[in-house]
């Protein structure tokens, strides 16, 4: 008879192996190790308390990991991982765990449920929509081609975040200022700023200056990104150097730009600046207000050589006049002066098309196609 425990009645032991058996024959290797599986809970925010572990007398035979938080004023939960072992799958096993983890959501206040799967993952997909999941978009994975080899900080998603992203665990070292290059590029040290409160509070003129220099720099490489002195690369960098004039940009973590006015608070879990916890964030300002911000995360080594560099959000305030000017600079700025180290963009939504267009013109192929799922909450009779 399977019984439905909660994931802190369980042992470690019991948790990885239910783990690893669960993702067995996956799409990608699943495998962990109880070190990897206790930061996984911690870096994504999972809980013990409202994750679920199906047993049939004392074995475990399949689980459901979940995270619940705010998302501005809205409370979310967030599927971070599904399996059942291979001997007990198709006996319905998976759709209990669902339906428990449902269970948890009403009862904790969850107004939205989310979820992404691989979008080749046809089985799960119908198992979520038949207890009520919408795909809302498509998330597109992305590395930069030609890049370090080795991997880099791939992103997984809650379905297997695990194969992906432990190739190089986020925040194995500190992370502090841009690097000395970039730095550079940004305006220099005066642009390490405290955040967007500090910002909000002082424009410093030596950071402003600062600022247009970086812009000028980085618009005008975005101007001639094909490399050519065409009339168009000319008048295209005219234009961005003009545009660069008006713009500062500022260092900051990732929180702050979950404060600016049009910061989406619901997307996929791991984007969120809450899941970055070692994350940073690079906001531009135009006459001292929010014109756009790029989020992302420096990727170390055990050594603490850096290994990468992953974007996670990449946004212009919808009241600015050249999206395409912030968009470019904010990516060259976060991009260029790392040296020979892996790049990605993780869960780039398919509907950004403008990001992406930008993304490919630096060299980004997408890797991974999830698809993002999430259910209302607050409608009853949804089973």
């Amino acid at each position: 008879m399977i019984v439905i425990r909660k994931l802190s009645e369980c042992t470690l032991d019991q948790a990885v192996q239910v783990w690893n058996a669960g993702f067995s024959g996956y799409l990608v290797d699943m495998t962990t190790n109880p070190d990897a599986f206790m930061t996984r809970q911690a870096y994504e925010q999972l809980s013990p308390q409202h994750s679920v572990v199906a047993f049939d007398g004392e074995q475990p035979v399949g689980f459901v990991l979940n995270g619940i938080r705010m998302a501005g004023d809205v409370k979310i939960s967030w599927n971070g991982g599904t399996g059942v072992i291979p001997a007990y799958r198709g006996r319905g096993v998976g759709r209990k765990l669902i339906e428990a983890s449902l269970d948890i959501y009403r009862k904790e206040g969850v107004d939205t449920a989310t979820i992404e799967a691989f979008a080749s993952n046809v089985p799960a997909i119908a198992l979520y929509e038949s207890v009520g999941y919408v795909t809302r978009d498509t998330l597109l994975v992305l590395r930069k081609a030609g890049g370090a080899a080795g991997g880099g900080p791939a992103e997984g998603t809650g379905e297997s975040r695990g194969a992906l992203g432990d190739a190089l665990h986020p925040a194995a070292g500190e992370t502090g200022g841009l690097p000395d290059a970039a730095a550079v590029s940004a305006g220099g040290p005066a642009n390490a700023s405290g955040g967007l409160a500090a910002a909000r509070q002082t424009e410093a003129p030596q950071e402003g200056r600062g600022g247009h220099a970086a812009l000028s720099a980085a618009a005008a490489e975005a101007g001639h990104a094909d490399g050519g002195q065409s009339a168009g690369g000319t008048k295209a960098a005219a234009r961005h150097n003009d545009a660069a004039g008006r713009y500062t940009l500022r260092h900051g973590t990732a929180r702050d730009a979950g404060l600016l006015p049009f910061y989406p608070a619901l997307g996929a879990w791991q984007v969120h600046w809450a899941s970055l916890t070692a994350g940073e964030s690079l906001i531009m300002f135009e006459a001292g207000k929010p014109a756009g911000y790029a989020l992302y995360k420096r990727v170390y080594e055990a050594s603490g050589k850096l290994a990468g560099v992953t974007l996670y959000q990449c946004e212009a305030s919808p009241d600015n006049r050249e999206p395409e000017t912030v968009l470019r600079t904010l990516l060259e700025t976060v991009l260029n002066g790392y040296g020979e180290v892996s790049f990605s963009a993780s869960h780039v939504p398919s509907s950004r098309t403008d990001l992406l267009r930008l993304l490919e013109e630096k060299g980004f192929q997408t890797v991974h196609e999830l698809v993002w799922m999430t259910r209302d909450m607050t409608e009853d009779g949804q089973t």
